[in-house]
């Protein structure tokens, strides 16, 4: 062969499917969500712009696949077989409900929680140093926070009484994580009743059985499903006469009363990490559980004064966020 022939014969290589500088398929990243679609722009901008910091490139690096729950836990089995038949490279989830149910559909596909109560209470992983299997990802502290939202409550509203707490029976933290709360508020003077509701058509009749008692406050924002509900929970705290506080700060931009949690984006942010690891070829199990570090307290004043409550100043000058 001459030499125009060799040249020839290393383009026509170099141009054929499957050739060695050929660029890899992006990763296929399934993300089982527990909302609804339209309630979920600003979630799917909070995780992209963390995948993007991770240097992850959407279409090039990955491709991202929704599902959506609709609020109904129990959707989440077939929305993992619908996940499965695209064969993702990394199974994202939030909720306790969705991390045990992708456990159970796959042994082998890398699963990422976003921000899970208590993972290592809830049986996900063996510990938080070393989780084992093919799951870990981003806690909450949901369950170390829970009583300090009780106190928060008390020096913003320091005549308040009784707390209601709203729960979902089917999140399996949220009892523990109310058993704090009625601890602290026992040690503070206060009484707290559970009220539950484990899909977006109970949280009404919730509402109307703790309007009879009167609350004070109401605390929430540690399950999914109540988080995809907040702007309709806040509604009807303010129908009621009844101040909302929660561990989510997207609950304050709804208009509840107070909000101390975890960085939602920071949250979402390290997602970006745990994916570029695993898609370099970390396993799971080696890539410890992380725990947020970034914490924040809203005041919501509009809210405030649409209650009819005056917030010390002293409280408000604590706040990272007043939204006015």
């Amino acid at each position: 062969m001459n030499r125009r022939d060799t040249v020839l014969a290393l383009l026509a290589f170099s141009a054929a499917p499957g050739a060695v500088n050929a660029q890899p398929a992006p990763a296929r990243l399934a993300l089982i969500g527990e909302a609804a679609a339209l309630d979920s722009a600003d979630y799917l901008a909070l995780l992209r712009d963390g995948l993007r910091e991770n240097g992850l490139a959407e279409s090039k690096d990955y491709i991202l696949d929704p599902f959506w729950a609709d609020g109904k836990y129990e959707r989440f089995p077939a929305l993992l077989a619908a996940a499965l038949e695209r064969k993702p490279s990394i199974i994202l989830v939030q909720t306790i409900a969705a991390v045990r149910a992708a456990q159970q559909a796959t042994k082998t596909i890398p699963i990422v929680f976003i921000g899970t109560n208590d993972p290592v209470g809830s049986g996900l992983v063996a510990s938080l140093a070393r989780p084992s299997g093919n799951t870990t990802g981003m806690a909450t502290m949901n369950d170390d926070r829970a009583a300090k939202l009780v106190e928060l409550v008390r020096e913003a509203l320091p005549k308040a009484k009784r707390i209601a707490v709203l729960i979902n029976p089917l999140n399996p933290s949220n009892r523990p994580i109310f058993q704090a709360m009625r601890s602290a508020a026992v040690s503070l003077g206060m009484s707290a009743e559970a009220f539950e509701a484990d899909s977006p058509e109970r949280i009404g009749s919730a509402f109307m059985a703790l309007s009879k008692m009167r609350p004070d406050a109401l605390l929430t924002g540690f399950d999914a499903m109540l988080g995809t509900q907040r702007a309709q929970i806040v509604s009807l705290g303010l129908a009621h006469k009844v101040p909302v506080a929660a561990t989510n700060s997207a609950y304050a931009n709804a208009g509840a009363l107070i909000c101390f949690g975890a960085l939602r984006g920071a949250i979402l942010g390290r997602v970006g990490f745990y994916v570029k690891r695993i898609l370099a070829g970390a396993k799971p199990a080696d890539l410890p559980v992380e725990q947020p570090t970034q914490f924040e307290l809203v005041v919501n004043l509009k809210s405030a004064k649409t209650l009819g409550l005056a917030i010390p100043r002293a409280f408000l000058l604590r706040a990272d966020r007043v939204i006015e």
